[in-house]
């Protein structure tokens, strides 16, 4: 999934909409519950929505979605023998997994196919979820005045657009999304500025810091000025004022060399770097914990200072580090250093636009339309997903929970796959070729048939949990008057809350006046509290879906409506009457693991696990952004392309991506 963008925090404003950055959304991927008991109506999910895009409350990997999963992952016995009933012929292609990469996947084998085999392809895709795209899923709500507004609850923005490889710029070509038309069209960059919402407030929780504070910081106001308006104790407003006051200062031995500065960079973690070149104490350090989150889906105790560099974190651009890209930076640490679009390419609702540009080649009766704005406005036909008669199906609610080729794998003709269906009957299908477009470590408990050292590099991608969601207000007065775009807690539950992309495509835009509904996201990288020494970002990933998976909504939406309401109370937000609905999207399994100094040695120079983990074998290839150890919507596509023209060598696919990160 691609990753949620991430700012520092300690930037006194947001950038001007016109030259909006990656950086100006901090952690914007979007998460939000909402509500206390008078919002009970709100929070209840509409399981009986035939579209699940309209379903409120909990959303994603749900306690259903991983009830099956987990049943099978903790099975008693051989499930390869149990009885099941056999889908009727044999496809062409299997697909494991509905998210982009396996939708770009299909769509690749059925383009090359449609023009060498003579006859239409017979696909089947497989996916766990309630609705098509994977990460990348839509949140859609009706306002009670009568409104559609539309939203994203996964995977955010096409990050980047003008690094991606020729195999992705194919891709979208093909599927008619015209990515620079975002930039010039359809983005409205003067929405911000043109309603004064040039800031984001700080919040301080009383529970955190001794007392609550909401701080505005004024354009151009020294840091000091400010500071002094927060709970933070004397010595950590100096701290940090000094930081802020003097970034570009010095703080490594004069004399020292820039590769030898680099050196020390790639093997102190950020929050080691504070310490003992800017003695930050601990409170200060507090404050600046979550600013790499959103990049990397760790804190500043498990980031190399050499990616806080690439990100833009203060206190490093007096070290005369040079311009030049480093290889030792992590995936997102080159995109970072490397990238100059705007962060703008966004579909009302995220890459669930892309998901549905790939749909509409697959099967047109399920995304009428033809064009990207009707991809926005449309709506996904479900009954014409999987109908029997049609040469391509795609089933949701479907788990794989078992793979076998029907012979020795360097000669079988057929792959028997199995998986549960939507209600839990075990079901066989067969197919010629197998695509598997889902997580390693599914892939690692799915067959024998590999051997101990790739079941091993499988096992070594630990996904990073994430919380994103969103927030239905029907009116946002209280951020008009207060001239913010959201708000910004400090080491609080919450990460942010931020008001949606100003994006316009048809039917569908942000509101001219502060009285009409509004989205508002808040995220979160689910990881437990900073320790001495720091845990690895394995072992913090694992720690971090503990503690996700046992919060109950209702725990969630009380911590949402106390952010919002000590955020904006003072502005007239009350939200009992405010908010009118909530949809929370839990991705226990998020971001792909990114390879990162200090603590991965083979990194850069390999060999990496995830080369080990996605080598195909007899008629399997390996899709899906874990392949790629980059969570991207762009790298789950180049890893398509490459299973892709493992299953088709006679196919010409463009170049992809060939290792972790941009081209």
């Amino acid at each position: 999934m691609s990753r949620s963008p991430g700012r520092p925090q300690l930037l006194p404003e947001a950038a001007p909409a016109a030259t909006i950055t990656r950086r100006d959304f901090l952690n914007g991927v979007a998460l939000g519950l909402g509500g206390t008991a008078s919002l009970a109506a709100a929070a209840t999910p509409g399981s009986e929505l035939p579209d699940p895009a309209l379903r409120t409350g909990l959303q994603g990997q749900t306690d259903a979605v991983n009830a099956a999963a987990h049943a099978w992952r903790d099975r008693a016995g051989d499930i390869s023998e149990a009885p099941a009933e056999r889908d009727e012929g044999v496809e062409d292609l299997l697909v494991v997994g509905a998210g982009l990469s396996g939708l770009c996947g299909a769509h690749l084998y059925a383009k090359h196919c449609a023009k060498h085999a003579g006859r239409p392809v017979r696909m089947l895709l497989l996916d766990a979820l309630d609705d098509v795209g994977g990460h990348a899923r839509r949140n859609e709500f009706i306002a009670r005045n009568g409104q559609r507004l539309v939203g994203y609850g996964g995977s955010q923005s096409l990050d980047n657009p003008s690094l991606f490889s020729p195999a992705v710029q194919q891709v979208l070509q093909d599927i008619g999304v015209d990515w620079p038309r975002f930039n010039t069209q359809f983005f409205d960059h003067g929405w911000h500025e043109r309603h004064g919402l040039n800031s984001r407030a700080l919040v301080f929780d009383a529970r955190t810091w001794g007392r609550s504070a909401v701080v505005l910081r004024q354009p151009g106001e020294a840091p000091a000025s400010w500071l002094a308006r927060t709970p933070l104790p004397p010595d950590a407003q100096r701290q940090l004022a000094r930081l802020l006051a003097e970034p570009a200062a010095d703080v490594l031995p004069r004399g020292m060399p820039p590769a030898a500065r680099r050196d020390l960079l790639t093997r102190l973690t950020c929050r080691q770097f504070y310490q003992r070149h800017w003695q930050l104490g601990a409170q200060a350090l507090r404050w600046l914990q979550a600013d790499t989150e959103g990049y990397f889906g760790a804190g500043i105790d498990a980031t190399s200072a050499l990616d806080a560099w690439a990100a833009g974190l203060p206190g490093f651009s007096g070290l005369g580090l040079g311009a030049s890209m480093d290889t030792r930076l992590s995936p997102s640490g080159r995109l970072l250093h490397q990238g100059q679009d705007p962060y703008v390419f966004h579909f009302p609702d995220g890459n669930g636009g892309v998901a549905r540009a790939l749909l509409r080649q697959l099967i047109p009766e399920a995304m009428p339309g033809s064009d990207m704005i009707s991809l926005a406005e449309g709506r996904v036909q479900h009954a014409a997903l999987d109908r029997p008669d049609a040469p391509v199906r795609l089933r949701l609610r479907a788990t794989a929970v078992h793979l076998r080729h029907l012979g020795p794998p360097g000669e079988a003709q057929l792959v028997e796959v199995r998986y549960l269906d939507s209600h839990g009957q075990l079901r066989v299908a067969r197919a010629r070729q197998v695509l598997l477009a889902c997580w390693h470590r599914v892939v690692a408990r799915l067959t024998d048939e590999l051997p101990a050292t790739q079941v091993a590099a499988l096992n070594d991608q630990v996904k990073v949990p994430l919380l994103y969601g969103t927030v239905l207000l029907n009116n946002w007065r209280a951020f008009h008057r207060a001239g913010i775009s959201g708000l910004q807690p400090v080491d609080s539950f919450w990460r942010e809350a931020a008001l949606d992309f100003p994006v316009r495509m048809g039917s569908l835009g942000p509101p001219e006046h502060p009285d009409q509904p509004i989205l508002l996201h808040l995220s979160k990288v689910v990881l437990p509290a900073p320790q001495e020494p720091a845990l690895a970002p394995r072992e913090q990933a694992a720690r971090g879906r503990a503690l996700l998976t046992g919060w109950s909504f209702d725990e969630l939406a009380q911590e949402t409506t106390r952010l919002l309401q000590s955020g904006l109370g003072d502005f007239g937000f009350e939200a009992g009457r405010d908010i009118e609905a909530i949809t929370i999207n839990r991705w226990a399994h998020g971001y792909a693991y990114e390879y990162m100094r200090p603590w991965d040695r083979c990194w850069p120079q390999g060999p990496l696990p995830c080369t080990t983990a996605r080598r195909g074998w007899g008629r399997v290839a390996i899709a899906n952004a874990d392949a790629g150890a980059y969570a991207y919507a762009h790298g789950a596509m180049d890893q398509a392309t490459r299973a892709v023209q493992e299953l088709l060598p006679q196919a010409r696919l463009p170049s992809w991506s060939k290792r972790p990160g941009p081209v």
